[in-house]
């Protein structure tokens, strides 16, 4: 929502960007070499590679020969095999792949029927040749356009003789990605940097970077991501669309953005002054229940302010009950809408908007609020609500131009400037944040969440002093709020000041324990503590901690997700724990609405998965590099 949850996740995300947390190693990258595509060998030798295949199935282990030809000496033997390969490589110099590609069969053919299996020094041998021969037999059928054969080459070399063979499996990462098969290419790429780490693991162990780039760069890495990943949230959005109705934000999150409006305290003052839930439900089963226009616009009323009453008892579900069931009975009724009492049925409109968005009911709310603005041409407030409408359903265009309208009908729409402000942060335009904020202030000086939004703004400027005048201000006007404490602590946080950061954060936590932000940014700040010796683990099991609270404090905090998953992949000490890392973010996604929300998340989710799968294919137990 454009309130107060997504605010405070975009300054918390600024204070997340400083925390590196990565499982795999990318200190280096190097370009990406584009194979070149060249003409294809005669089809006759193609067509021969099944029967030739049978030969050399099971060539790690040599049979005697069964034709009842003599076997060659050794001498001879090698001799024949560099033949061979020297007409295999002459072929390749002509550019005719798959005359070479026949040749190098011809030699694994030989070796097959030759080598001396009980011989245990020339088993050794000629397994290296073997191994040699396919791996060039593979690169003639790949250069010469036969590309699953190529992988089967491939394969034949991982499975059967030395799954770290990188020649191979960067061949065969690229014909995989080739045909398309971007997660397969991705589980590659995470076993050639695994492989890399376990090879280069004593220099990471120190710190250092190791003496030569890994197989491939990171961009490939995040080039298999970003082809995989429509798809994945495709099949993630299809369930967030049919639980996002029932799923309503966290009651912290509600009250934050209830209280971002102006209208906020005649709101809550109005409904204190409609009496208890109980009372208001006694005087509705009282009212007449005929189908009159009169007898109708009267009950939904009562149900209007029942749903009110629900929203000052912070009820949310309840009240968002009431209110669509108060709407129903004058949706569409013309006649019904005219004869509610004063400004019922705008106020009706209004709050069944609200409970819309809530829910993320985007076109629904935006209809009642343009009603309402209508029937109220000069509400500002209005305005503003159908622009929040529009942010969150990712049309910051349409917003500007709402808040531009709401400013239009009021100059001195706070609502509007504040809100804007926020859009403006999202935009990274501080420039006119700061200007919209200061505005702000103008009009309402003593307007708490401005001078916490205008601190973050000169923090992210450099300007720490500024910040900590206008952080003073709001915490003056509301020494109780766990927003300051919590913006307090991102300020001296930014300033490496770790464990004073942590008082402020834990300070904020005990003013409102329902505020995720500052549980997860007291784990970052345990994190990034330089730690006394053989106090890491500690450190660490704390930040987890934190960070669990900060999920049973709002389990659709998507941050603490991420931090979290990050945190326990890098502790996993068995492919058991990694595994449980890919179900915590699946529990994460189970709470985003949108596909926004649940880009970072799934992201994690398929890198952690093909990771888990890159260890299992080369029969790790872990990750870990000790």
């Amino acid at each position: 929502m454009s309130g107060a949850s997504k605010e405070t996740q975009a300054i918390f995300l600024g204070v997340a960007a400083i925390a590196a947390a990565g499982l795999l190693y990318f200190a280096y990258s190097q370009p990406a070499t584009e194979t070149k595509k060249l003409p294809s060998g005669d089809d006759d030798v193609v067509s021969k590679r099944s029967q030739e295949t049978s030969k050399t199935s099971n060539v790690k282990k040599p049979v005697e020969s069964t034709t009842g030809e003599s076997k060659m000496d050794d001498k001879a033997l090698h001799a024949a095999i560099e033949e061979l390969d020297k007409k295999g490589k002459a072929y390749f110099k002509n550019k005719q792949f798959l005359q070479a590609a026949k040749a190098f069969t011809e030699a694994l053919a030989l070796i097959e029927a030759q080598a001396d299996h009980s011989n245990p020094t020339q088993t050794s041998s000629l397994n290296r040749q073997i191994i040699t021969l396919i791996n060039n037999r593979s690169a003639m059928y790949e250069k010469g356009s036969v590309p699953e054969l190529a992988l089967e080459d491939c394969n034949k070399i991982l499975e059967a003789y030395d799954m770290t063979h990188t020649k191979a499996r960067t061949r065969k990462l690229r014909l995989l990605e080739s045909s398309n098969m971007f997660y397969p290419a991705l589980v590659e790429v995470c076993a050639l940097q695994l492989l890399f780490m376990q090879k280069h693991r004593d220099t990471l162990r120190m710190g250092l970077p190791p003496s030569t780039q890994p197989p491939v760069p990171q961009s490939k890495l995040e080039e298999l991501i970003t082809k995989i990943l429509p798809e994945q949230m495709d099949s993630y959005a299809k369930i967030a669309e049919e639980k996002k109705k029932e799923m309503l934000p966290s009651d912290y999150t509600l009250l934050q953005l209830l209280k971002s409006y102006t209208g906020y305290n005649s709101w809550m003052a109005q409904a204190a002054k409609d009496g208890s839930v109980q009372q208001l439900e006694k005087e509705l089963e009282g009212l007449p229940q005929s189908e009159e226009a009169t007898a109708i616009a009267d009950r939904a009323s009562k149900l209007m302010r029942t749903g009110r009453r629900h929203v000052y008892d912070g009820k949310y579900s309840d009240a968002r009950e009431t209110l669509l069931a108060a709407y129903k009975l004058v949706e569409g009724k013309t006649e019904v809408q005219k004869v509610m009492s004063g400004d019922d049925y705008a106020r009706l409109l209004e709050w069944t908007g609200m409970v819309m968005h809530w829910t993320y009911e985007l076109e629904g709310a935006s209809q009642c609020y343009q009603e309402c603005s209508d029937l109220e041409p000069l509400n500002a407030e209005i305005v503003v609500k159908q622009a929040g409408v529009a942010m969150d359903g990712g049309n910051q265009d349409e917003a500007l131009k709402l808040f531009e309208k709401a400013l239009s009908i009021d100059s001195e729409a706070a609502d509007a400037l504040l809100h804007r402000a926020n859009l403006r942060m999202l935009q990274a335009n501080l420039v006119e944040a700061e200007k919209d904020l200061e505005r702000c202030l103008e009009i309402r000086p003593n307007h708490v969440l401005a001078h916490l939004r205008l601190a973050a703004v000169l923090t992210s400027k450099n300007d720490p002093a500024g910040a900590k005048r206008h952080l003073k201000k709001a915490e003056s006007i509301d020494p109780n709020s766990s927003e300051v404490q919590s913006y307090r602590g991102e300020l001296l946080f930014t300033q490496n000041e770790f464990a004073e950061a942590k008082e402020q954060f834990e300070k904020a936590m005990k003013l409102e324990p329902k505020n995720p932000t500052p549980y997860v940014n007291a784990a970052l700040a345990e994190l990034n503590t330089p730690p006394q010796p053989g106090m890491q683990m500690e450190m660490a099991q704390e930040a987890c901690r934190l960070l669990e609270e900060a999920i049973k404090a709002d389990p659709q905090f998507q941050a603490a997700y991420v931090q979290l998953g990050q945190l326990k992949l890098g502790m996993a000490a068995d492919l058991d724990s990694a595994r449980a890392v890919i179900k915590l973010y699946d529990q994460g996604l189970t709470y985003c609405r949108t596909k926004d929300e649940m880009k970072d998340l799934c992201s994690m989710k398929l890198l952690t998965q093909a990771q888990v799968d890159a260890a299992t294919m080369l029969k790790m137990e872990t990750f870990s590099m000790q």
